[in-house]
């Protein structure tokens, strides 16, 4: 029979592969275990952004819109209209997470799936009143060109804002700029799986 009382005192080593084993188990159990899992659990679509979802989302962040808008569904009866409670999976790739710090406008954890019309999106964001009387939000113009209707182009993928007046004089329209783009391909990978 072995003697783990002699064993110990007598092998200073022992007392520290032991402990290594220990620690070992237990930062696999408690630490990376968990984080293989919740990847795992990740859908790709969360895992693969794009150059342009990337560019909206550090406008996203550099326009303040987490100032007046959360990404952030809680578990109680008035944010049923925004879609399930949040989980951690909704921030799984989100570095910094933007849960948001009021909600002065709508919650936009689920706004690709509630709103998933791009030419509602940029029609809002070149003049909130012009798709929401009641808007508090501010335009967001200079995201856009302004031409004469005649100089519109007419592919079928361009995106031609004519919100009419009082949004634009007679005769104009509104030609998404890049950033426009950008923040509403962000904004559209704003979904709940």
């Amino acid at each position: 029979m072995i003697d783990l009382n002699a064993l110990f005192h007598r092998s200073p080593v022992a007392i520290v592969a032991i402990g290594a084993a220990v620690f070992g188990v237990l930062s696999f159990l408690v630490a990376l275990r968990p984080a293989i899992e919740l990847d795992a659990s990740t859908p790709l679509s969360l895992r693969a952004h794009n150059v342009a979802v990337e560019r909206g989302r550090a406008l996203y962040l550099a326009e303040g819109c987490g100032y007046c808008h959360s990404q952030l569904v809680r578990p109680i009866f008035v944010d049923a209209a925004y879609g399930r409670p949040s989980e951690i999976t909704d921030y799984a790739d989100a570095a910094p997470p933007l849960a948001g710090t009021e909600r002065t406008g709508p919650d936009l954890a689920n706004v690709g799936v509630r709103q998933p019309s791009v030419m509602w999106n940029l029609l809002h964001l070149f003049n909130p009143r012009s798709m929401v009387p009641d808007s508090v939000m501010p335009g967001f113009p200079w995201y856009f060109e302004i031409i004469d209707r005649a100089h519109a182009p007419t592919a079928p993928n361009a995106y031609v804002l004519a919100p009419g007046e009082p949004f634009l004089p007679h005769g104009k329209v509104a030609l998404p700029r890049r950033e426009a783009l950008d923040l509403v391909a962000y904004l559209q990978t704003l979904k709940q799986e």
